[in-house]
C-alpha cells in the first residue's frame, strides 16, 4: 500500500510537471496540440505496451519489479526538466520511458496483492489499493499544479517526485517474500511465443465484442463518452490559457473538480442500480452530461467550467461503472480477460484521439460551439444504448428433457440442469456448464427473457 500510495501520488507530480512543460510553458503554442502530445505519452503505454506487461510480470520476481521501476522512473525523470521545443529528443522519450515503466509498476503492485494479504481480506484490500492509489494520483496532479503555478517552475516537484519514488523503492526493499510467480507444472512458454499468444487473443477478444450486441454497445458508449470528455477537457483548457490567461493550476483545478464529481458517483450509484437497469443509468447519465455542457456553452467562466467538470465526473461514474457490468455479464468468464484487454487498449486510446480531434474542431466550431456540440452528441446518444441492446436478452437457454444448451454471448455451449423450480411467477434453473461453472438463470412465464442470477463454480 505504501509502495501504491507513495508511487502515484508522485505520477500526479510528474504528469502535472508535463503538462506544464508542453501545454502551458510553450509560448505561442497550441494549447490543442500541446495537450494531444501529453495526452500521447501518457496514453501510448497503456494502449500499446499494456497488454503485454503481464507476459514479463509473470515470469520476473515482482518484488524486484517493486525496487526497480520507482528507480529507473526516478533516474528518468530528470529528462522532463529539459526543455520540450529545443530539446524534443531529451524530453519526448524520457517521459514516454517513464509511463511505460510505470506500467510495469501498476501491475507488479496488481499482482501481488494476494500473496500479502489473506483470502478472507483480499475483496476490501483491492478496493482500499485501487480507491487509494486513485485518489493519491489525483492529489499529485492537483498539488503539483498548484506548486508549479506558485513557483513559476516545475523543477521542485519533478525533484518531489524522483524523491517520493526512491522512498517507494526502499519500501518495496523491505518486504522480505521475493514474490516470485507460481510455477506452472507445465513446461515454460517461450517469450516469443507468449508475445504472439497476446496479439491472437486481443483479436479473439475484438471478434467477440463485435459479435456480442451487449458488450459492442456498453463499449461504444464509454468509448463516445472519453471522447467527448477529453475533447470538452482540451477545449476548457483553451478557455483557461488563452481567454483567461491561466496557468497550469487551471489543470489541477478541472481534475479535482472531476475527480469530486466522480467519487459522488461512485458514492451514489448503488441506489440507482438497485432502482434501474444498468443501460438505463448509462442514459440519464449521458442526459445529464449532456445538458450541463450544452447550459455550460452558453456562459463560460471558470466557474462554471469547474461546475460542468463536476458534473461531468458524476456522469462518468454513473457510465463506467454500468458499463463494465453489462460488459461483464455479456460474455461468459473464459473470454472475460481478452475481452477486458481489447477493452482497455480503446479505452485508454480514446483521450488522445479526443485531443487529436479537438486540434481542428476549435477553429471550425469555436470554443462555445464546440462544446455545445459535444453536449448534443451525449443528448442525442442517450437513447442509443438502451435501443442498442434492447432486443438482445442476456442469454439464451434451450431445455429439453434430456439436455440443455446455453447461448452466452457469442459462444453457444452444452450444459446439465442440476435443479429446476418456480418462484412466484420465475422459472428458476440451475445450470452445470462443461467446466464446472455453475449457474442460476431464471425468465418470467411464460416467455420472459432469461436473466442469470448467480455465476460461480
Amino acid at each position: 500500500m505504501g509502495v501504491r500510495l507513495l508511487g502515484q501520488a508522485a505520477d500526479g507530480l510528474f504528469q502535472a510537471s508535463l503538462v506544464a512543460s508542453v501545454v502551458f510553458a510553450p509560448e505561442g503554442r497550441s494549447t490543442a496540440v500541446g495537450l494531444f502530445q501529453a495526452y500521447l505519452i501518457v496514453a501510448l503505454p497503456f494502449t500499446v505496451l499494456g497488454p503485454f506487461v503481464g507476459v514479463f510480470l509473470d515470469r520476473w520476481p515482482r518484488r524486484a519489479v517493486l525496487i526497480a521501476a520507482p528507480l529507473a522512473k526516478a533516474a528518468l525523470v530528470a529528462a522532463a526538466l529539459a526543455d520540450p521545443i529545443t530539446a524534443p529528443w531529451v524530453f519526448y522519450p524520457g517521459a514516454l520511458l517513464v509511463i511505460s515503466v510505470n506500467r510495469f509498476q501498476l501491475a507488479a503492485a496488481q499482482a501481488v496483492v494476494p500473496r500479502l494479504v489473506p483470502a478472507e481480506d483480499l475483496l476490501i484490500a483491492n478496493s482500499i489499493s485501487t480507491v487509494g492509489g486513485t485518489v493519491a494520483l489525483l492529489t499529485g496532479v492537483f498539488v503539483g499544479g498548484q506548486v508549479i503555478d506558485a513557483l513559476e517552475a516545475s523543477g521542485p516537484v519533478i525533484a518531489a517526485a524522483a524523491i517520493a519514488w526512491v522512498l517507494a523503492s526502499r519500501i518495496a526493499a523491505s518486504i522480505r517474500n521475493e514474490l516470485a510467480p507460481h510455477a506452472l507444472p507445465e513446461a515454460p512458454e517461450l517469450l516469443r511465443h507468449a508475445l504472439r499468444r497476446v496479439l491472437v487473443e486481443l483479436r479473439q477478444g475484438v471478434r467477440s465484442i463485435a459479435r456480442t450486441p451487449r458488450a459492442l454497445g456498453p463499449i461504444t458508449s464509454i468509448t463516445l463518452d472519453q471522447i467527448g470528455q477529453g475533447v470538452v477537457l482540451t477545449l476548457s483548457l483553451v478557455v483557461f490559457r488563452e481567454q483567461l490567461g491561466a496557468g497550469v493550476a487551471s489543470f489541477s483545478n478541472l481534475i479535482g473538480a472531476g475527480a469530486v464529481g466522480v467519487l459522488l458517483g461512485i458514492a451514489t450509484i448503488g441506489p440507482l442500480e438497485e432502482r434501474f437497469r444498468p443501460e438505463r443509468i448509462v442514459a440519464g447519465a449521458f442526459l445529464l452530461g449532456g445538458a450541463a455542457l450544452v447550459t455550460t456553452s452558453l456562459l463560460l467562466t471558470d466557474a462554471t467550467i469547474l461546475l460542468a467538470a463536476g458534473v461531468v465526473g458524476l456522469a462518468f461514474a454513473w457510465k463506467k461503472i454500468p458499463v463494465d457490468t453489462l460488459v461483464q455479464g455479456s460474455l461468459p468468464d473464459g473470454l472475460r480477460g481478452r475481452v477486458f484487454a481489447a477493452y482497455d487498449v480503446v479505452y485508454n486510446a480514446a483521450r488522445a484521439l479526443a485531443a487529436g480531434i479537438a486540434i481542428p474542431l476549435l477553429p471550425a466550431a469555436g470554443t462555445r460551439g464546440a462544446i455545445a456540440l459535444v453536449g448534443a452528441l451525449f443528448l442525442a446518444w442517450a437513447p442509443v444504448l438502451p435501443r442498442w441492446i434492447g432486443r438482445t436478452p442476456p442469454l439464451r437457454v434451450r431445455l429439453t428433457p434430456d439436455r440443455a444448451t446455453v447461448a452466452w454471448g457469442c459462444v453457444e455451449e452444452p450444459a446439465r440442469v442440476i435443479d429446476e423450480r418456480t418462484e412466484g411467477a420465475r422459472r428458476c434453473v440451475r445450470l452445470a456448464l462443461t467446466d464446472g461453472t455453475l449457474l442460476d438463470v431464471s425468465r418470467p412465464e411464460p416467455d420472459g427473457w432469461w436473466r442469470i442470477d448467480r455465476e460461480g463454480g
